[in-house]
């Protein structure tokens, strides 16, 4: 996979997710997203956004956008009751 980072031509093995937590610890949902980051820059650090967006589509979208403005999106089903 490339680095979302942009010009970034280092093979990224690492992918960007982001996970809900219950207090106990346990995961209500807990999707991947298709963005991956190089070893090189997964060290150097991020400044992270998050925005979210209610829906009822029972459905996580998660959409990371890198410098250069291009968007990763992923639609992850929940498969959790409430």
């Amino acid at each position: 996979m490339n680095c979302i980072v942009a010009g970034c031509s280092n093979d990224a093995t690492s992918q960007i997710g982001i996970r809900l937590r219950r207090p106990d610890g346990t995961a209500v949902w807990a999707p991947n997203t298709h963005a991956y980051v190089c070893n090189v820059h997964a060290v150097q650090g991020f400044s992270i956004q998050i925005i979210l967006t209610p829906t009822t589509s029972g459905d996580i979208e998660t959409i990371v956008n890198s410098p250069t403005g291009a968007a990763v999106s992923r639609v992850t089903e929940i498969n959790q009751p409430a």
